[in-house]
Formats: C-alpha cells, sequence, structure tokens
C-alpha cells in the first residue's frame, strides 16, 4: 500500500469513528473532499480508498465521484467560451465557472437523503471526446449506486481554492512573469476567476466533513504530471486525447489559480480561516457555525514529489483570528461598539447636565446668603 493510501485511509477512518458518535449527524454519510493538481493521483487514490472501505473488515457503501464529472456539457463550454471571447482562461474546461455546480449540489444533496434501496444518478464526463476537449455523457451512461451510503469520496483538482478579497495589477504581473511566453492575462480576466470561485465557497464546500489534499513540492512538477496522465489515457483506452504541445498549453491555463489560490490551501488548510482579512466561513474554524462535523484537524495535507512519493505529511488545525470574525458576528460586534459609544456619550453627558445644575444652584445660594 503507498504511504499516500496508508495515510488517507487512516485520516478517513478516524474521523469516521468520531462523525459516527456525533449526535448531530442522523445517518448521514460522511463526505470527503480530495485535493490534488492534474496527475497528482487523486483519482487512483480515490478508486484504491473506495476498494479498500469496500472489503473486510470495513464492509462500507463508499461513493465516489469528481468535480470534474460536472463540468458544463461541451456545448455549454463553448458557450462560456464565447462570453468571455478575450479571456485565455475560459477557452477551454477547468476552471471555477466551467461546471454545473447546481447539478454537483444536488447529486450530493441526493447522496445525502437518500432512503435504503434508493439508487442515485452520478454524471460521468468523458474528457476524450472532442479530441480532448470533453463533453458529459448521456444519463444512461451515469453511475447508479444503491443507498445506505456510508462515506462519499469527492474530487477535484482546484477543490478547496477561495476567492481573494481583491485581485490587484501586482497579482496579474507577477502571474505573467512566472508564467513568461505562455498565459499572459489581463486584471479583468483573473477577477472573472475570482468571482466564480465565490459561488464554490458558498454553495459546494459546506458539504464537505473532512479534506484530503495532494499537494506538490514544486508547482513545476504538473507538467510532468499532467503529461503521463495523457499518454496512459490514450494507451489503456486507445483515444486520440491531446498533443504534448496541447496539454503543456491546457496546463498553462491553469497555472494561475496555482499561484493564486494553493498558498491558502498549503498553509492554513481546508477549514482555516483566510489570513489576508477573509472573514471566518460557517464551514471554517474549529467548531463549525452550521452544525456540522467539527472533529480537530478534519485536514491533512500530504507532499508529494514528481515520482508521486511522500515528502511529509501532516493533518492542519482550524485556525481562526478572533479579530476577523464571521460577517453576522462582525455586524454585531460594530452595533455592540455604537451601542457601547452612545452610552458613555450619554453618561459624560448626563455628568456634565448634573454638574451645571449643582453649579447653578451654588451660584444661587451664594447670592442669597450675601444679599
Amino acid at each position: 500500500m503507498l504511504p499516500q493510501t496508508s495515510e488517507s485511509l487512516s485520516h478517513i477512518l478516524h474521523h469516521y469513528q468520531l462523525f459516527k458518535q456525533d449526535k448531530r449527524i442522523d445517518g448521514q454519510p460522511m463526505i470527503v473532499g480530495i485535493s490534488g493538481c492534474q496527475g497528482s493521483g487523486k483519482t487512483t487514490l480515490c478508486d484504491t480508498l473506495t476498494h479498500l472501505l469496500k472489503q473486510e473488515p470495513y464492509n462500507l457503501n463508499v461513493v465516489n465521484f469528481s468535480l470534474d464529472d460536472v463540468y458544463l456539457k461541451h456545448q455549454d463550454q463553448l458557450k462560456l467560451a464565447q462570453r468571455y471571447p478575450q479571456n485565455l482562461l475560459y477557452q477551454q474546461r477547468g476552471q471555477a465557472g466551467s461546471h454545473d455546480l447546481s447539478l454537483a449540489t444536488s447529486t450530493l444533496n441526493a447522496l445525502l437523503k437518500a432512503k435504503e434501496g434508493e439508487s442515485v444518478p452520478i454524471p460521468v464526463y468523458d474528457k476524450s471526446l472532442y479530441e480532448g476537449k470533453g463533453d458529459r455523457l448521456e444519463s444512461s451512461q451515469w453511475k447508479y449506486p444503491v443507498a445506505p451510503f456510508d462515506i462519499v469520496l469527492f474530487e477535484g483538482w482546484m477543490l478547496g481554492f477561495k476567492p481573494l478579497n481583491e485581485i490587484t495589477e501586482s497579482d496579474v504581473e507577477r502571474i505573467n512573469r512566472n508564467n513568461s511566453g505562455a498565459v499572459q492575462l489581463k486584471l479583468e480576466d483573473v477577477r472573472v476567476l475570482n468571482e466564480e470561485l465565490r459561488r464554490y465557497e458558498k454553495e459546494l464546500y459546506p458539504f464537505l466533513d473532512i479534506f484530503i489534499h495532494l499537494s506538490p513540492a514544486r508547482l513545476e512538477q504538473v507538467y510532468a504530471w499532467r503529461l503521463e496522465q495523457e499518454h496512459h489515457m490514450k494507451q489503456t483506452r486507445g483515444v486520440s486525447g491531446l498533443s504534448d504541445e496541447a496539454v503543456r498549453a491546457f496546463v498553462d491555463s491553469y497555472m494561475p489559480a496555482y499561484e493564486l489560490y494553493l498558498p491558502r490551501l498549503d498553509k492554513v488548510g481546508f477549514f482555516g480561516q483566510g489570513y489576508k482579512g477573509e472573514s471566518l466561513k460557517n464551514y471554517e474554524g474549529r467548531e463549525r457555525e452550521d452544525k456540522g462535523y467539527s472533529g480537530s484537524e478534519r485536514h491533512l495535507k500530504i507532499v508529494l514529489d514528481q515520482d508521486r512519493k511522500v515528502v511529509s505529511s501532516k493533518t492542519i488545525k482550524e485556525t481562526s483570528n478572533p479579530r476577523l470574525t464571521r460577517p453576522n458576528e462582525a455586524q454585531q460586534l460594530i452595533t455592540r461598539t455604537l451601542l457601547y459609544r452612545c452610552a458613555l456619550v450619554g453618561v459624560i453627558g448626563l455628568i456634565v447636565f448634573k454638574r451645571k445644575l449643582i453649579l447653578d444652584s451654588f451660584v444661587k445660594l451664594s447670592k442669597h446668603w450675601t444679599s
């Protein structure tokens, strides 16, 4: 068993035992988010974990599917490219905004609510269609697992990427400098990506109970990983796929997202609060405000070298900054502060008013005694 498989299996089993004991969880499956760059081995990891968890001694009913499976249909992807004709990030599938989030959330909801004996449709996407541009298969070719479910493994290359409060010219200049001769972007291009990510943070991420992140030791590894992945698909499936040049161009378009959003995921994990002024979301922090599973150290980070060997592995504690509270808490704090200030002004005014009354009375008495 590969070390990344062993570490991931232990992480899942540890939290699954605690998850089942949580009285707020009413027989629902535990949803595990798994993130990793293209070619990092996350799909293989998911398939292996699914197989192991279904066998003795665990005998769990496990479902796995990918964020890739809810990519827009080919025709809808073409429409997206036409909507942003000058934005190089949206001329092919992959970025935030190129997924059908309604399909993703309805699928996860169906898995959570399915009754015993009920089958749930899981979409399937074929990346080899349209000369490697891909398309979602017809529903007759989807997967239909049968409830009840114990664990859902949900993986994606950008799963866990969260929007920055602001994208600046200096961010874009840095990206273009690091990708000289490849994808050269404008500020408005990157701002579209950042805004699209807000929907993922709001609609999709609250579903995740625990998280596993396969992180590259060096970002440049992604090119070799993705090329190996494409070659393997061509050899094993006998399909055309992308040329080597097209693969490199494909990965070039993903590099801006890696450079912008990987640092936070690597530093504070999926459940940690951002360190650049971001507010604490309902599913983040040590105790989730949304009443979801709140076990300690829910994020496992596994660092891989170019040969996909484990360099290091650790869990990340759920951090939060008490000065950067959740939006509703921030509003309450502002309201309380204003009330305290108004009260203080009122007390000072009352004291001044009473002192004036006392002085006026003293003056009147003085005049009376001296007259």
